[in-house]
């Protein structure tokens, strides 16, 4: 059963610094993750006074319009927020500050080499800014260049010790890359930083149970759970590890809490299923595989989950179908990785 993990791009804080916000997506286990994608924005908790335009006969300076565009930027009007950047580039084109948060917008966008170059300017007219090379790795990461990424996280904790976010994304490099012990090493420093990172803490649990650790991850996710309880996934993810150490009912109730909060989630609705069937519930397994293939009809494992439900039920007719269908998708991802490999 895949653990899901949740990996982090930044936006601007008050301050000039960054904030993470999660994203997640699917990825094979071990170790079992969930990135960039579909997106759980934190946002910034204070709440910020608008800044007051100058008189049209008063020249505004750099500051004014970087903090005019940061306004801008996390009240998320991007477009007014690119003015203000630009309009202190069209001034001052080797402004580090501008430079950045465009590149930071780039990034976001997808445009990732776009931003790592222009992240890479800034820190030219600036260098030794954490948060550049925390955002360059982090558009590596996305372009799945994963060593290239742990070097520039490595090359923002030089630059700031402090840096939680750095901590955290190498860690998530280190356990992609098999690096266990150190990617735990990392998450621990992280969360020593910033010890209410939910985030963190569910990171740092789908690293030990990818590891075969459930125990300890569990330990994790219930962390993670104390200090943000409306997070799907964390719900999921100790379902999927509760199972692994035989405490179904449990997992079951942690699956029912999981999509209650998010419902189109169908790893949680393939997991139930997997939960019941061990307990000889094996009709309410079926209903809860039909709802995850109802959400993802494409995936596979889902239809050789079905079928073994069927088989185990005496429907032969309908299990055969359901084997048919697993192994038509098998054959169509295969046909697809051969044409994008080359």
């Amino acid at each position: 059963m895949a653990t899901d993990f949740a990996v982090v791009i930044s936006e601007p804080t008050e301050s000039g610094g960054t904030r993470r916000f999660r994203a997640q997506e699917s990825k094979p286990c071990p170790p079992k993750r969930m990135q960039g994608k579909r997106g759980h924005m934190t946002r910034l908790g204070t709440a910020l006074k608008p800044c007051l335009q100058a008189p049209m006969s008063e020249p505004q300076t750099a500051a004014e319009l970087i903090q005019q565009g940061l306004v801008h930027h996390r009240a998320g009007q991007i477009s007014l927020a690119m003015d203000r950047y630009t309009q202190v580039l069209r001034n001052d084109p080797r402004n580090a500050d501008a430079l950045y948060y465009i590149a930071m917008i780039a990034c976001h966008e997808g445009q990732f080499q776009q931003g790592i170059d222009l992240a890479r300017r800034s820190l030219s007219f600036r260098p030794r800014q954490a948060r550049a090379y925390n955002l360059i790795g982090q558009a590596l990461h996305r372009m799945e260049k994963l060593r290239d990424a742990l070097e520039n996280f490595d090359n923002a904790i030089e630059c700031d010790a402090n840096l939680a976010d750095a901590y955290s994304n190498r860690a998530n490099m280190l356990s992609e890359l098999g690096r266990i012990s150190e990617a735990l090493s990392s998450f621990d420093r992280a969360l020593a930083l910033n010890p209410n990172s939910a985030l963190d803490w569910l990171n740092r649990g789908a690293t030990l149970d990818g590891a075969g650790r459930p125990e300890e991850a569990i330990a994790s996710y219930d962390k993670a759970i104390a200090i943000d309880p409306d997070f799907g996934v964390s719900h999921c993810n100790r379902a999927h590890a509760l199972i692994e150490v035989g405490r179904d009912e449990e997992a079951i109730a942690a699956y029912d809490r999981a999509v209650t909060l998010e419902p189109k989630m169908a790893e949680a609705y393939l997991g139930r299923a997997l939960a019941l069937k061990k307990l000889g519930r094996q009709d309410d397994a079926l209903a809860s595989v039909d709802k995850a293939i109802a959400i993802k009809a494409d995936v596979s494992k889902m239809h050789e989950a079905r079928a073994s439900l069927l088989r185990s039920l005496g429907r032969e007719g309908e299990a055969r179908a359901a084997e048919a269908r697993a192994a038509e998708l098998v054959a169509k991802a295969g046909k697809s990785g051969t044409a994008a490999a080359g």
